[in-house]
């Protein structure tokens, strides 16, 4: 089992300290550790982090200026972009990749992180008539519509000829968070694409949360599939006393108190179901959720 922390979990302070204290956790308890760079990372501190000689994996796009996105016929961009990283990650000695690549849009939006904020990199993808509240970013359930399912069979195309082209890597296919046309955020749907798949928890909380779906259930869809191979895994504050306009990501603490969202029978769910690749992505991550995430799967 590999255990991994975010990399923004070591961006300033004593995270030197911190990295420290996670090793000498995973050494002591037995399982592997591991570093996720986040797509947000630096190159400065990818750089810093690949000196560690800690086993790391990435969140494509790696120090980009776009997004990718396989949902169109217009994928030459997103194909140059993905060579690109891929010579890093040799470099990085980096094989297991997760990526979000699937848009209600032929365009690649910016790369958020590097001098723009999420909505500034999503805003000029904004399709207004699939938002679920007007002139806000989250999606309504569009995945009934042509479009959709035709952006779906794109996607499917496309991810063939990844796997067909990089065969010593896995490349995960994320599910999104429910914004600004991002439209692989169900397992009904991104389950039957034939691909590896990353499960993150807090995108399916708020997922199934404005469609009115319900969340322990999509995490079976997701299992079901038997393509889930990693998981993004971190708490969310939103619970139901919130109005829906509201809610946003989680990328919080496993001590956040969140009954219904019951984070510890979701592990043992998800362990059940075969992955053996859990991701804290927490920016204010730290040993303390490693040991309370390997005592969830473990007693």
């Amino acid at each position: 089992m590999r255990l991994e922390m975010t990399s923004s979990a070591f961006l300033s302070g004593n995270w030197q300290e911190r990295l420290n204290a996670c090793r000498t956790f995973t050494d002591s308890a037995g399982f592997e550790f591991g570093i996720q760079l986040h797509n947000t990372a630096s190159s400065e501190q990818i750089d810093t982090l690949g000196k560690t000689g800690i086993v790391l994996s990435a969140h494509g796009p790696l120090n980009q200026r776009k997004n990718w996105n396989l949902a169109t016929r217009k994928t030459a961009e997103t194909f140059r972009a993905i060579d690109e990283n891929i010579r890093l990650f040799e470099r990085l000695k980096i094989d297991r990749i997760v990526f979000h690549g699937a848009m209600m849009s032929d365009e690649c939006p910016d790369a958020f992180g590097h001098g723009k904020s999420y909505h500034e990199a999503m805003a000029p993808v904004f399709r207004p008539e699939l938002a679920l509240f007007e002139g806000q970013m989250y999606n309504s359930d569009f995945t009934n519509l042509p479009e959709f399912a035709g952006r779906m069979a794109l996607l499917k195309e496309n991810l063939e000829v990844l796997r067909v082209r990089y065969p010593g890597f896995l490349l995960c296919l994320e599910n999104d968070f429910p914004a600004y046309g991002s439209a692989g955020m169900f397992f009904h749907d991104i389950g039957r694409l034939g691909h590896p798949l990353c499960l993150d928890t807090g995108h399916l909380w708020i997922a199934a949360h404005l469609m009115d779906r319900d969340f322990h259930a999509e995490i079976g869809t997701a299992l079901r599939s038997g393509n889930v191979r990693m998981c993004h895994f971190h708490a969310s504050v939103y619970d139901n006393s919130i109005p829906k306009n509201k809610w946003s990501d989680g990328h919080k603490k496993l001590s956040t108190p969140n009954p219904k969202m019951n984070l510890p029978r979701v592990a043992k769910k998800i362990l059940r179901g075969g992955v053996d690749n859990f991701v804290l992505e927490i920016p204010e991550g730290s040993v303390e959720d490693l040991k309370t995430l390997h005592q969830w799967l473990t007693e």
